[in-house]
C-alpha cells in the first residue's frame, strides 16, 4: 500500500481536495442554515459513511444536488460517493413580515470504505501465448475505480487509469477558488539594483534573468476498458517458463485491495507433425499354397532408414486385423517390401501401417487382396 500510495501523489490529491472543499462548505454555510431555524430542523451531519439519511422536521420540500424538487418529505436519503448539496425550502414565521419561504442550504459528504473487488481469469498453463484479463469493480454508487495496479515476475509496477479517476480529478479542480493575480510589469535588466553599485550597475550583471514557462500538469489518460462500476485491463504475456502475476485495485476513496499473486506456466508451440502416406501393391494376387507373394511400396516422405512399418493380414470371414510377422524392411529412405504365405488356402486381406512419431503422423495403405489355392 505504501509503495502504491507513494508513486501516485495525484489520486490521493484528489480525494482530499473533496473532503476539504466539502468542510469549506460546511464551514462557510452552515452557520447560515442554522439561522433557519425554527422553520426546519436537520439531524444533518457534515460527514456520512457509504450512505446518508437527513431527517427533516416537519416536512418539506428539498432538491439534492439540483435535482427535481420533491414535496412533503420527512428524510433524504443517498448513498452516491462524494459531496452534495440539499436545499430545503422551508418557511419562516416572522411577527413583523408574516410567514416566509427561505430557501436553507445544508452540505455534507459521503464517504466510501468498500474495499473493490479484482478477478483474473489466469489458467495454470497455457501454449506460446497467455491472454489474461483482470477486472475491477467498487461497489455499486461507491467511489468508482481510481486504478488497477499489476506486476509481472516481479518487475515494474504498471498502473492502469480509469475514466472514473481523472473525472475526479477535475471535479475537484474546478472547486477550486480562482485567484487572479495582477500582471506584474515586466523586469528591466538594465535598472539599476537597489541595493546600490557595488554588485554592478545593472541587474544583469549579478543575476540571471529567467522567464518562467512551465508545462502545464495533466492527468494520465485512461489505460483501461470501462466496465460497470470498473475498468477491464487484458494484458498479452510470451516467454516460456513460469510467470508471476501480481495485481490489485484502489478506488477514488482510497481504499485498497489485497494483493493477490497467480502463477501460470506457458509451453513451446509444439512443431506441427508432417503428414505421411503409404501406397501398397502386391504380386501375385492369386498363387499356389506354398508360393509367398510379394508386397512392396513407397512411404512418404522419404524417411531413414528402419521405418517401423507393418504389414497387417486379415483371413476372409475374419474381422480382427494381425502383424504378420516383424515389421517390415525398408531400404532408401522411402521404399518398403515384404513376403507372405500362409499355411492355409483360402482369401486373405493386407494392407500396411506406419505408427505416429514425436514428429510424423500416422497413416495406412489401401487394402489388397490376395488368394491361395
Amino acid at each position: 500500500m505504501n509503495e502504491t500510495r507513494s508513486t501516485h501523489r495525484r489520486g490521493r490529491t484528489s480525494g482530499r481536495l473533496a473532503v476539504v472543499l466539502c468542510l469549506l462548505l460546511v464551514v462557510a454555510l452552515l452557520p447560515a442554515a442554522a439561522s433557519a431555524i425554527p422553520g426546519t430542523i436537520t439531524d444533518a451531519n457534515s460527514m456520512y459513511l457509504n450512505s446518508a439519511t437527513i431527517t427533516l422536521t416537519p416536512a418539506c420540500s428539498y432538491k439534492l444536488d439540483g435535482g427535481p424538487t420533491m414535496d412533503a418529505a420527512t428524510s433524504v436519503s443517498t448513498s452516491a460517493y462524494g459531496a452534495h448539496i440539499l436545499s430545503l425550502n422551508t418557511l419562516w414565521k416572522d411577527n413583523a413580515t408574516g410567514t416566509t419561504q427561505t430557501v436553507m442550504t445544508i452540505p455534507f459528504f459521503v464517504d466510501d470504505d468498500v474495499v473493490p473487488a479484482v478477478t483474473c481469469d489466469a489458467d495454470a498453463s497455457y501454449v506460446s501465448t497467455a491472454a489474461i484479463t483482470m477486472t475491477a469493480t467498487d461497489n455499486f454508487n461507491g467511489s468508482d475505480i481510481d486504478c488497477l495496479y499489476y506486476r509481472l515476475d516481479g518487475g515494474n509496477l504498471v498502473q492502469v487509469v480509469s475514466s472514473a479517476s481523472n473525472h475526479a480529478t477535475e471535479l475537484s479542480i474546478a472547486r477550486l477558488p480562482v485567484v487572479k493575480v495582477a500582471a506584474l510589469p515586466p523586469v528591466d535588466p538594465n535598472s539599476t539594483p537597489p541595493h546600490g553599485t557595488a554588485y554592478g550597475t545593472d541587474c544583469a550583471a549579478c543575476h540571471e534573468l529567467i522567464s518562467p514557462t512551465p508545462d502545464d500538469t495533466s492527468t494520465p489518460e485512461p489505460t483501461g476498458t470501462v466496465v460497470p462500476h470498473g475498468l477491464r485491463k487484458v494484458i498479452t504475456v510470451t516467454g516460456v517458463g513460469t510467470h508471476t502475476l501480481e495485481y490489485w485495485a484502489m478506488d477514488i476513496a482510497r481504499n485498497e485491495s489485497a494483493h493477490v499473486t497467480k502463477t501460470f506456466a506457458i509451453a513451446a508451440q509444439p512443431a506441427a507433425l508432417i503428414v505421411t502416406k503409404l501406397s501398397m501393391n502386391v504380386n501375385p494376387t492369386s498363387l499356389s499354397l506354398g508360393h509367398s507373394a510379394h508386397f512392396f511400396g513407397v512411404i512418404t516422405p522419404n524417411m531413414a532408414d528402419r521405418t517401423p512399418i507393418a504389414l497387417l493380414v486379415r483371413k476372409a470371414g475374419q474381422t480382427k486385423w494381425s502383424r504378420a510377422g516383424f515389421y517390415v524392411r525398408t531400404y532408401s529412405g522411402y521404399h518398403w517390401s515384404s513376403y507372405y504365405h500362409p499355411n492355409t488356402r483360402g482369401t486373405y486381406y493386407f494392407k500396411v501401417q506406419f505408427s505416429a512419431t514425436a514428429t510424423h503422423l500416422g497413416s495406412t495403405s489401401r487394402t489388397v487382396t490376395v488368394v491361395w489355392k
